[in-house]
C-alpha cells in the first residue's frame, strides 16, 4: 500500500465525513474498482464502532464515570432501543449521525455492539453503494446532458 492508499484507509475511518469523502476519492483520485470499494468502504467505517466501544470499555473501568452514566441513564431509553424497532432506528441512525455516535449512545443505553452491528455495517454498504454509484453514474448523465 502507498500514501494514497493510506489516504483512502484514512477517509474512510474518519468520523467526520468518512465514506462520503474516502468513496470519491477512491473513484476519482485512485480509479478504484466499484467492487474494491464495496468491500473496502463499510469495514473501514465500522472502525468507528469498535474505537468508540473500546473507549466506553476503558471508561467504564473508572468508578466516577460509571457512576454518572448510571445517574443518568434512563430504563425507558433502554427498553425503547432493545425493542423490535431497534433495526431500523439503528440502520437509518447510522448514516445520519454517524456510527460512532450511534455506538455511544447505545453504549450508554447498555445496548452492546453485538445487538447492533449489522444494522450499522448494511448502513455503511448502502452508503457506500449510493456515493458509488453516485461518482460513476452523475458524471455519466451530466455527460449525456451536456451532449
Amino acid at each position: 500500500m502507498d500514501g494514497m492508499d493510506w489516504a483512502y484507509v484514512a477517509l474512510a475511518i474518519n468520523p467526520f465525513g468518512g465514506l462520503l469523502i474516502a468513496v470519491p476519492f477512491a473513484v476519482f483520485q485512485l480509479d478504484y474498482s466499484p467492487w474494491l470499494i464495496l468491500v473496502s468502504g463499510p469495514p473501514l467505517a465500522y472502525v468507528q464502532v469498535v474505537v468508540t466501544d473500546l473507549a466506553g470499555g476503558i471508561l467504564e473501568r473508572w468508578p466516577w464515570w460509571k457512576r454518572m452514566l448510571e445517574g443518568k441513564r434512563s430504563p425507558r431509553i433502554t427498553r425503547l432501543l432493545e425493542g423490535k424497532g431497534a433495526f431500523w432506528s439503528t440502520f437509518l441512525a447510522a448514516p445520519l449521525v454517524g456510527p460512532w455516535v450511534v455506538m455511544a449512545f447505545m453504549r450508554y443505553a447498555g445496548v452492546p455492539q453485538r445487538r447492533i452491528a449489522l444494522p450499522i455495517l448494511l448502513s455503511m454498504l448502502m452508503i457506500t453503494l449510493l456515493a458509488t454509484a453516485g461518482c460513476y453514474l452523475v458524471p455519466q448523465w451530466l455527460g449525456d446532458v451536456q451532449k
